[in-house]
């Protein structure tokens, strides 16, 4: 092997270690300065001498803590009942808080799962699309159970996509993990799925 290859060796070696270190980094930094911001600017403007990096983050842990200890007895169920219904008083806030509510709760409920598995979405013969199944029972009883419902993401915002109702007879459910199915997507594709299906084929060989 001479030099030249070497080198290039190197430095795909030394990309695939920085790169995804830098970006999982990254967005924990982000998501950090996010969740320290909620309560940490309120702290910083009003005991700015007080306030040092990270308080406001440890705040939020606490107060969380702290709503959901009182969620849990009478006098704290009464106190959250009563700031609820303030809420819910406020035309434009009532509707955001029971949106978030309810999706939060379906997630926390019985530890439901967000998606049941991937699948690709046929829209003709010769174009397919990647998807993620959310649901395996129709939005409405007269639809009866044949449509399932998809939610196709949008990369690399994956909070932003498609929500679709499809009939089961137009999905493919690929024989990968949902994990694997978001490495596919976030790779724009690139990621090599082949891997994955033959680990998954001798995992449900072994358990049969």
């Amino acid at each position: 092997m001479n030099i030249k290859t070497k080198l290039k060796n190197y430095l795909i070696s030394g990309t695939l270690i920085l790169v995804p270190a830098a970006i999982s980094v990254w967005i924990l930094w982000k998501i950090f300065i996010f969740l320290e911001g909620i309560i940490g600017q309120w702290i910083q403007r009003t005991i700015p001498n007080f306030y040092v990096k990270g308080l406001g983050l440890i705040s939020l842990i606490v107060l969380i803590f702290i709503l959901g200890f009182l969620a849990h007895n009478v006098f704290g169920k009464r106190l959250l009942k009563y700031i609820e219904k303030i809420f819910l008083a406020v035309p434009i806030l009532n509707k955001l808080y029971n949106i978030v509510h309810s999706i939060l709760q379906q997630v926390f409920k019985k530890q439901k799962q967000v998606f049941y598995g991937v699948a690709l979405i046929e829209f003709s013969e010769q174009i397919t699309a990647i998807g993620f199944i959310t649901s395996n029972q129709a939005i409405t009883k007269d639809m009866g159970n044949e449509y399932w419902t998809v939610y196709i993401p949008q990369v690399p915002t994956l909070t932003g996509g498609f929500i679709l109702t499809v009939h089961k007879d137009k999905l493919k459910v690929l024989p990968i993990s949902v994990e694997t199915g978001m490495k596919l997507v976030l790779s724009f594709g690139i990621y090599d799925i082949s891997n994955a299906t033959n680990q998954s084929k001798s995992n449900n060989s072994e358990k049969n």
